[in-house]
């Protein structure tokens, strides 16, 4: 594993502030329509399908990639044998067996 310097620490840190600040401002962005008019010229009426605010708000990603299972292999399957044959119970702990409950008084 690569030793860790400030630099490359900072680095990270920074890579992780950009992609928080990215997701948070696509979010306002599609969240407000006023806001991305806003960002578009006034030429562009429609909002395009490859704009990353339309996108982001239709939750469109890439298509998954097709899944392929391997195939199970066929394995000798025995079952281990019990080792212990009988139960060992450790003595308890108290000299006494402790009662039901607490004591009764019986006031009359």
């Amino acid at each position: 594993m690569p030793r860790s310097t400030p630099f490359t620490a900072f680095l990270h840190r920074l890579i992780a502030v950009g992609g928080a600040v990215l997701v948070l401002a696509l979010t306002v962005f599609a969240a407000s329509p006023a806001l991305h008019e806003h960002l578009h010229d006034a030429t562009h009426t429609q909002h395009d399908e490859s704009c990353p605010i339309v996108l982001f708000a239709s939750s469109a990603d890439a298509p998954p990639a097709p899944l392929s299972a391997p195939a199970p292999s066929l394995t000798a399957c025995a079952f281990a044998p019990s080792i212990a044959r009988e139960i060992f119970v450790s003595p308890p702990h108290y000299l006494r067996q402790p009662e039901r409950g607490p004591p009764s008084s019986l006031v009359s």
